[in-house]
């Protein structure tokens, strides 16, 4: 699909922001904003936000909040950005039918998400069928110029944006869990290769660190039985130890990130 439209039919009594949704306000030249538009950065522009599309997709950054939508200040143009909580969110079913727990990306509607069957930035998990909703009916044209019509809607999206790792692009000797969580961490796809590296420098830097500190205790508990006056000396010793099982974890760490990002 290459169809780029903007819609402005909503349907009325859309839920409000919950009272856990995280909004923030951002610089816009779009004019014609409504509750539930799915918007990203520009790319020239920091702070400034446009309607999001799938030639936008790496620079989703949220859902329009309700309330309010739009406030003016300094003479500026802003929009209230939903970037974290639950709130009412424009979804088509242009990439197949929505169900609860599907991700949300960004479609070639603009403003409007769709479903994800492929490993892309996402705006966040539908939490109800778009089915269950009043949805209004459209015709748009691919790129060979053949009709299609996609119903549009408005449903609650956990809003959460970050890189999701579809089931069948997931490395089948990676447990699922892992891939995601390194996928989460650097907000893009890593190698499944670069993400076992990662898990034997963390879990080699443990075993060093659990052995280093019983090492140390073990130490600690003998010296003092043999000489109790040694006590001070005892908790000196304990203490540079863990300022190097410290120095340890977080050169593993930074290590970690390192190998994952780049």
């Amino acid at each position: 699909m290459c169809a780029l439209l903007v819609f402005t039919i909503f349907s009325g009594g859309t839920n409000a922001v919950t009272a856990s949704a995280i909004a923030q306000g951002f610089e816009t030249s779009e004019t014609n904003l409504k509750p539930g538009a799915l918007m990203s950065l520009k790319e020239s522009s920091p702070n400034n936000v446009e309607l999001a599309n799938q030639d936008r997709v790496d620079q989703l950054v949220g859902v329009i909040g309700e309330n309010p939508l739009i406030t003016l200040t300094d003479g500026g143009q802003t929009v209230q950005i939903v970037t974290s909580g639950v709130t009412t969110t424009l979804v088509s079913d242009i990439n197949g039918e929505v169900k609860t727990g599907d991700k949300i990306t960004a479609s070639p509607i603009e403003g409007a998400g769709m479903k994800a069957t492929l490993s892309n930035i996402v705006v966040g998990s539908a939490q109800a069928d778009l089915n269950s909703v009043e949805t209004t009916s459209h015709t748009v044209k691919d790129a060979d110029g053949q009709e299609h019509t996609v119903k549009v809607g408005l449903i609650p999206v956990q809003v959460n944006v970050t890189f999701y790792a579809a089931a069948s692009d997931k490395s089948s000797f990676l447990p699922s869990f892992l891939q995601d969580f390194a996928n989460g961490v650097v907000g893009k796809e890593v190698s499944p290769v670069r993400v076992m590296i990662a898990a034997i420098i963390m879990l080699l830097s443990f075993l060093s660190i659990a052995v280093l500190l019983y090492a140390s205790v073990k130490s600690s508990i003998i010296s003092i039985g043999r000489n109790p006056l040694s006590e001070v000396s005892v908790r000196k010793s304990l203490l540079q130890i863990g300022a190097i099982t410290i120095a340890i974890l977080l050169l593993a760490l930074i290590t970690i990130y390192l190998i994952l990002s780049t």
